[in-house]
């Protein structure tokens, strides 16, 4: 028996250890998310798929018709990966990035070693854009399948081009489909679990002083579960609801702390705990129309709640009384500070169902039109992942290795089908190793499940070509259902579905799907060959990347508070700042999506990664509003309490980016007090409400990115 302590750990450990994670791998593969599936989208998304295969049918071209079909089932399948939405541009970069592989593969398919050459370019392309995001990667990965699927064809030219226009057709019909018919996606169970936190951290508000918050701690808990599904980071709209629930919890802890302030002043001064009720009760009425806003989905007035709130804490603000007694001083403060939340909080919700309004067509905000058209930030981007601690490089070397590897092992084995062994290396290969485990067990799990549901559908019912149209399209349809709910029941589906149509101009489905099988099992073990002979190391990168996201945030608002106070700035210097914002973002995103992925004991606090992540994109969006309405002309004059305000943003980013760097922070910020000096005068001044709007949006945010570190602020402090 080894000593305690000992670094050799025993071999029936290590047995039992990898057999339960062996289990619950194959345990989470097949576990449904119930309240991800999506009957609808899924029906609309598989709609075009049918109708382009119908189409080919009708017209007796069965190549064509299975061509055209994978075009749109391709697609369909980075809008699930892209949603809530998939963007026009994107979409059709994902189409002629899919057409003009079919055409190079299969006009260069005749010499081998051009073809390889090509292939192992394309895949180092593909690999390094997954630092883009999850979507471009998937493009990437997409242009892959097509050069190997496809490119199997000799062909010549006008041939290749042929079959690349169908597959083009296929991808510009779904695409078509999805911008006139994709309804805007419901996240109703999440929006119930948000509305029920608003709910119980009211009753909160409106309960006695000795009361336990343990019953809204567990609201809140619920919620976080209900936000916190892989399958849901990166959607634009769970980042808002995230920041939203970032909000409530901390109007929880600040009610929490009133509580005890409210018991000692009770004791001391009862009389101003009468007074003071009122603003407890207006806060709670302000959480219950947010409550309501979200499960109903309909922006509500804000007015009677609201203004009751913002007239109290004027006074509270306006008197002097609270200055003259500590304890009522800090109570105030932090009546101060649920104040700026909820105001944030109604921002938010606004923001959020306008966005998703399925009767307006709303214009982008300039912010997001400006950003949009910047190019020059993927191409930093890009540049940046050639370093050779990048784990995009990493993972672009590994899969320019493995595919062409697994297309001459495809070659020496002389496997009936062999492109489905590069095309499984290919979607399999994952830059980090949790997701190509979960990824590849769910695929592996899924063809096979697949390939037995066509396999007895096809051999024993032998459909003519309108019963086959019909178990395609409920293929299609169950697949893009459960994409969200569970990836290796919808992998299944679409194993099926693949099988089914090439059962139109194949005879033998159950050597098919046992040749399928065999090349995903094959193709999994390649994959993670490829990955641990040159590992990316697990949180590679995370906390550097999100203190240079605060950092670049600090520069970016720094600049712009001086357009702000009317002083000269560089034209040059501040485009480039907000460039440089972005980009940060961008890769601080893509560095925590990354580490959320690995196993628990090695990857960062899902929450406080997810939480950082939201409060950078809030500073982003409100410095990008700062701007635009200081260049139209909504500035202020130069003075002390601006300049104090200016000062205070960077000391609190500075503090931030200290304690994600482990380095000591400094003293505690006082930015909600800098920021009620600053817009007394901003208010006298007659300077536009939307600026003193816009730094409040930053006070809280800032404040919210404090608190998910730890930090306290200035009234927090002992």
């Amino acid at each position: 028996m080894d000593a305690p302590g000992s670094d050799v750990e025993p071999a029936t450990a290590r047995h039992h250890r990898v057999g339960v994670n062996a289990l619950g791998l194959l345990r989470d593969s097949l576990r449904v998310e119930r309240t991800l599936v999506a009957p609808v989208a899924g029906a609309i998304t598989a709609v075009p798929l049918i109708v382009v295969f119908v189409v080919g049918l009708t017209l007796s071209n069965v190549t064509g018709a299975i061509a055209m079909a994978i075009g749109a089932e391709l697609v369909a399948i980075v809008s699930c990966i892209a949603a809530p939405r998939l963007s026009i541009p994107l979409a059709m970069i994902d189409a002629a990035a899919m057409s003009g592989a079919v055409l190079v593969g299969m006009s260069t398919v005749s010499v081998p070693w051009l073809h390889v050459g090509l292939l192992v370019l394309l895949c180092f392309g593909a690999g390094l854009i997954t630092v883009l995001g999850t979507t471009p990667g998937a493009i990437g990965s997409q242009s892959i399948i097509a050069y190997v699927v496809f490119g199997r064809f000799a062909g010549s030219i006008s041939s290749a081009a042929h079959l690349a226009g169908f597959v083009a057709i296929g991808s510009l019909v779904e695409i078509a489909a999805l911008l006139v018919l994709r309804l805007p996606p419901s996240l109703r169970v999440q929006r119930i679990r948000l509305a029920a936190t608003c709910e119980a951290v009211a009753e909160l508000a409106r309960g006695s002083a000795t009361g336990s918050a343990i019953a809204a701690l567990a609201v809140v808990d619920e919620a976080e579960r209900a936000l916190g599904a892989p399958s849901l980071f990166g959607r634009t709209d769970v980042r808002d609801l995230r920041a939203i629930l970032d909000q409530v919890r901390r109007v929880r802890l600040e009610l929490t702390t009133i509580a005890g302030l409210r018991v000692r002043l009770l004791e001391r001064l009862p009389a101003s705990v009468d007074e003071l009720r009122g603003a407890r009760r207006a806060i709670a009425d302000v959480l219950d129309e947010f409550a309501v806003a979200l499960r109903t989905q309909h922006s509500p007035s804000w007015s009677a709640a609201t203004a009751t709130l913002e007239a109290v804490l004027t006074t509270l603000d306006e008197h002097d009384e609270p200055r003259r007694d500590v304890l009522v001083g800090q109570y105030v403060a932090h009546l101060a500070a649920i104040g700026g939340q909820l105001r944030s909080m109604r921002a938010l919700v606004n923001e959020l169902l306008a966005d998703e309004s399925s009767t307006e067509r709303r214009i982008a905000p300039s912010w997001q039109r400006a950003e949009a058209t910047d190019w020059r930030g993927e191409l930093t981007m890009l540049r940046d992942a050639l370093a050779t601690r990048s784990p995009a490089l990493r993972h672009a070397v590994r899969l320019a290795l493995a595919v062409p590897a697994s297309v001459l092992v495809a070659s020496a084995l002389s496997l009936p089908r062999g492109y489905w062994l590069a095309f499984s290396v290919a979607v399999i290969l994952k830059p980090d190793y949790s997701t190509l485990l979960r990824r590849g067990v769910g695929r592996l799990v899924g063809t096979a499940l697949g390939a037995t549901l066509a396999t007895l559908v096809v051999s024993v019912a032998h459909p003519n070509l309108e019963a086959t149209t019909v178990i395609v399209g409920l293929c299609a349809w169950a697949a893009f259902a459960t994409w969200s709910a569970n990836f290796s029941i919808s992998i299944g589906f679409i194993t099926a579905l693949v099988l089914t149509l090439l059962s139109t101009s194949l005879h033998d489905p159950v050597s098919t799907a046992l040749d399928r099988l065999l090349d995903v099992t094959l193709g999994g073990v390649i994959a993670v060959a490829a990955y641990l002979a040159w590992p990316t190391p697990s949180r590679a990168g995370v906390a550097e990347a999100q203190r240079d996201l605060f950092g670049a945030l600090d520069d970016y608002l720094a600049h712009t508070m001086t357009v702000v106070a009317s002083q000269p700035v560089d034209a040059a210097a501040l485009i480039e700042s907000s460039r440089r914002a972005r980009v940060a973002w961008a890769r601080a995103e893509t560095a925590v999506g990354r580490s959320i992925e690995e196993p628990n004991a090695t990857r960062i606090d899902p929450t406080q990664g997810r939480g950082l992540l939201a409060v950078g994109l809030r500073i982003l969006r409100a410095t990008h509003a700062l701007r635009i309405e200081a260049e139209r002309g909504a500035r202020t004059s130069t003075n002390e309490p601006m300049r104090a305000l200016a000062n205070e943003y960077h000391v609190a980013l500075a503090r931030l980016c200290a304690q994600l760097d482990r380095a000591t922070p400094g003293p505690p910020s006082d930015l909600r007090q800098r920021y009620r000096e600053a817009k007394r005068h901003l208010d006298a001044d007659g300077v536009a409400p939307t600026i003193a709007s816009h730094l409040d949006e930053l006070v809280n945010a800032i404040n919210t990115g404090a608190h998910l570190t730890g930090l306290t602020t200035l009234a927090d402090a002992p």
